[in-house]
């Protein structure tokens, strides 16, 4: 068979109690589930939509604009099919095209997850997989006739054993960091889902699922205070014969999120001289408030851009102001900047003192990347001091 759904995700991050300010996307699709063989599908997304929150009216309500990226979105979502195939009712294989890109995958990851009910044979705790792993599941049956008709699933999202704090890219000179992991713990993440389904065809009708998540220390009541709440729905169309039996597979991947490239989806370094230019004529202004807000654009840009640019970019940063340069590259902090930094050590004079200074800092870092070990890598074979090839000894090793 082939079931049609209609899909809508929304996110609002707000501060609840305090303003009725809100931010989000909302993504809308169609969704074609075909179902060839036995615990396998081929899932298409269609028609899709992307709009965010642009305000909100007298009473509250979030007032939606279409985003800039809708049209590629929309293209990006429907050029590949993504197989899924359910083993063990906990173990979901997916199959995705090999040009799919991670943030796509993840949002069809979560189309997944909403559509993944537990086993119906009886009302009991149950482990059910989802985007965050595997999560113990307390069900509840509302209404029954022949089969289970109206279920609510309610889940820890803490316990689910793929539920990890992501680390993002901060200053290695940052007082203090690696909060990520105790922070995270600071935050309750709870899901409620609803689904029901017809008695006659056995199959899902809708389905609703509410994801809160609330920054603890500033609540109330587990219920005001900063939070983000993630709303999906799932409705079904209509469902038809279909005689397409064939299931191929490909490299495999798992339900699980994975961390998507954060860069910027138009790589340009327009924006990076521009806010450069800015800050280094700024002392000639009346404005010197603005040297951090600007300071701090400067080091998103930067994060944003991808290796080969960003090395390019660097000696025009250095031309405008050497002093801004290293600055923003040292706080940056992306694996990217310090390819940047390596590269522009590797054109001062191999005796400087301050080049072997710098590499075996940069050798004690905590998360050294592949991309830096490369970099140490080419600058030992220009200078094979003591310092650099501790350095590259121990990021090798980390």
């Amino acid at each position: 068979k082939q079931f049609v759904y209609n899909y809508k995700a929304e996110t609002f991050n707000s501060v609840n109690g305090a303003s009725d300010n809100k931010s989000g996307p909302r993504v809308s699709c169609t969704v074609e589930v075909d179902v060839p063989q036995t615990c396998s599908f081929i899932l298409r997304t269609t028609e899709c939509s992307l709009s965010e929150i642009s305000g909100v009216d007298d009473g509250g309500n979030p007032v939606y604009r279409v985003a800039a990226e809708a049209e590629a979105f929309r293209t990006a979502m429907a050029k590949n099919p993504l197989r899924v195939a359910v083993e063990r009712q906990t173990e979901v294989k997916l199959y995705p095209e090999d040009d799919e890109p991670v943030n796509i995958l993840n949002i069809k990851r979560g189309i997944v997850s909403a559509l993944m009910v537990p086993e119906m044979t009886e009302e009991k705790n149950q482990n059910v997989p989802t985007v965050h792993g595997v999560c113990s599941t307390d069900i509840t049956v509302n209404s029954r006739e022949e089969i289970p008709t109206d279920v609510t699933l309610i889940r820890d999202l803490s316990k689910c054993d793929g539920f990890t704090a992501h680390r993002q890219h901060t200053s290695p000179l940052a007082l203090i960091s690696g909060m990520n992991y105790p922070l995270s713990k600071m935050i309750s993440s709870t899901q409620t889902c609803n689904y029901k389904f017809d008695n006659q065809m056995k199959h899902m009708t809708s389905g609703s699922c509410t994801e809160k998540h609330v920054f603890l220390p500033f609540s109330h009541k587990n219920e005001y205070g900063i939070s983000a709440v993630v709303r999906q729905t799932v409705t079904l169309r209509e469902t038809e014969q279909i005689n397409d039996r064939i299931f191929d597979i490909s490299d495999l991947r798992h339900l699980s999120m994975e961390v998507a490239d954060d860069k910027s989806p138009l790589q340009t370094k327009d924006a990076v001289i521009a806010t450069m230019q800015k800050l280094n004529t700024l002392s000639l202004t009346a404005n010197g408030e603005e040297r951090a807000g600007l300071f701090r654009e400067l080091v998103s840009e930067l994060r944003g851009l991808k290796a080969d640019l960003l090395r390019s970019v660097t000696d025009e940063m250095m031309d405008i102001s050497s002093s801004l340069a290293w600055q923003a590259l040292i706080q940056c902090g992306t694996p990217e900047c310090t390819s940047a930094i390596l590269k522009t050590l590797r054109t001062y004079d191999s005796a400087a003192m301050e080049v072997d200074t710098v590499v075996y800092a940069m050798g004690m870092l905590q998360h050294p990347s592949r991309l830096m070990v490369k970099d140490l890598l080419e600058m030992a074979q220009s200078k094979q001091s003591k310092p650099i090839m501790y350095a590259l000894s121990i990021a090798t090793r980390k």
